[in-house]
């Protein structure tokens, strides 16, 4: 009786664990060139936080030999797309009436 309690108990805090996981919602940035950008020290570095601040994202870090930038939307993953979602020059990117 006090395994099947254990069990049922230790089942029912593993799901609601799965639930509220830590999962921060990212994206692996695109270069120019459409490749990823490679880094070679794993972890932070300042490499690919310069990496994410050009993307608009204020954090990122090298993971898998890549940099990895935390709440980078799909939008910005493109450098020129997050170039014009993030440009303040108006001249190169006139505001739309």
């Amino acid at each position: 009786m006090n395994i099947k309690l254990f069990c049922s108990v230790f089942t029912l805090i593993s799901l609601v664990g799965l639930s509220v996981s830590d999962d921060v919602p990212g994206n692996y940035p695109m270069s120019l060139y459409g490749n990823k950008y490679s880094c070679g020290v794993l972890g932070e570095n300042e490499y690919c936080r310069k990496i994410c601040k050009s993307h608009g994202v204020n954090y990122g870090y090298c993971f898998n030999s890549r940099c990895w930038c935390e709440y980078l939307e799909d939008k910005d993953v493109d450098f020129w797309a997050a170039h014009k979602n993030h440009c303040k020059n108006d001249k190169l990117y006139p505001p739309k009436k």
